[in-house]
């Protein structure tokens, strides 16, 4: 009968070549080390690993009590022939280095495995010429995460394109029908603004973002500037400056500034706590006390702002939300493929610190 309980005996199974109980990667510890133990077939054992549903409750507790005690651990692609899912989420990043990424990928993983999925991260850093959607082995996941930087459409129709089920953080464009995450880059920019300007005139605020055509810097640049138009200022080439995200460009620039007699009294937003923490390291190298010589507020609210000295006033961005997000929505579409793309934006929101402490500069 069709739709009742699996019986303890038939069945086929796609590891019954191992029912000789010879030793393999589980260290001598077989399926059929697992049956003998429960005191069922091993087809029994197959289907509650790779379909519990179709097991009685006491004979999967029983089997699964067996797994444990003899520390067998199934092999996901040999379950994957049967399910025809392999439980594993691809994750295509632009760079697995530096803080952001790895709080990222902490959250995702500890999603993940709520879920019971396996993650399998790619990074395209050193393929500048592919694109996320080329660089990874696709038929190995049931789904995808590609995180985007740059503002490219052709990534996001070569996306659009995969058969595979995808979540886009970082862009969106309507119409494509893709399932996306950003962040609201300008309200957070804009409360970082309103809070320097509180105590530091208008031409004296400065942006120093990453480099052109990334997705973030450009839109917390556009931001700054209109922040400055809306109080009736209108922004000069001084006041906003184009690098790279990292601790080199922040002291490069400040250096600059200093040399121009333009830092101090200046209050800095910049695109990432890695370029303030530069800026302040050049400062207190030519003597500068912060935030009495320099207010400065950083972007990301990364685990830096708290070590540095004084503690560095940073604009959130919910890290740990994104990654969760990001599996939450995949795991969505892999179980409701007819599911409505969702288009996620998540809020940032201003930490301050004594780094931009009001009242301080000269």
């Amino acid at each position: 009968m069709s739709g009742g309980k699996a019986s303890e005996t038939g069945g086929a199974s796609p590891e019954r070549g191992r029912g000789s109980g010879a030793p393999d990667r589980n260290g001598g510890v077989s399926i059929k080390s697992v049956a003998e133990r429960a005191g069922v077939s091993i087809a029994t054992v197959s289907r509650v690993i790779n379909a519990p549903e179709l097991v009685a409750p006491e004979t999967s507790r029983r089997v699964q009590q067996a797994i444990d005690e003899v520390g067998y651990r199934p092999n996901l692609f040999a379950k994957g022939l049967l399910t025809r899912r392999s439980r594993v989420i691809g994750v295509s990043l632009p760079d697995i280095h530096g803080q952001f990424y790895s709080d990222l990928m902490r959250s995702a993983d500890e999603r993940a495995c709520e879920l019971g999925y396996h993650l399998l991260v790619s990074s395209n850093a050193h393929r500048p010429d592919v694109g996320p959607e080329s660089s990874f082995a696709l038929d190995l996941a049931d789904g995808l995460i590609v995180m985007l930087t740059e503002s490219s459409r052709a990534d996001l129709d070569a996306i659009a394109r995969l058969s595979l089920p995808t979540v886009v953080i970082g862009a969106d464009k309507p119409g494509l029908g893709l399932e996306t995450i950003t962040i609201d880059n300008a309200s957070g920019v804009r409360e970082a603004v309103e809070h320097l300007l509180a105590g530091t005139p208008a031409h004296r605020c400065c942006f120093v973002g990453g480099h052109r055509g990334n997705i973030d810097s450009d839109e917390r640049c556009a931001a700054f500037v209109e922040t400055l138009r809306a109080h009736g200022h209108t922004v000069s080439s001084e006041q906003v400056a184009l690098g790279e995200y990292g601790f080199d460009w922040g002291w490069e620039w400040a250096t600059a500034s200093l040399n121009a007699e333009r830092l101090r009294g200046s209050a800095v937003l910049t695109a990432n706590d890695e370029i303030a923490i530069g800026v302040a390291s050049a400062a207190r190298d030519a003597g500068l006390l912060i935030p009495r010589d320099l207010r400065l507020v950083g972007f990301d609210d990364s685990a830096l702002c708290r070590f540095m000295r004084p503690p560095l006033s940073s604009v959130r961005v919910p890290i740990d939300e994104i990654g969760q997000e990001a599996v939450n929505a995949l795991v969505r579409r892999l179980e409701n493929a007819k599911s409505t793309p969702r288009r996620a934006c998540l809020q940032t929101s201003l930490v301050v610190r004594e780094s931009s402490a009001v009242g301080k500069v000269r």
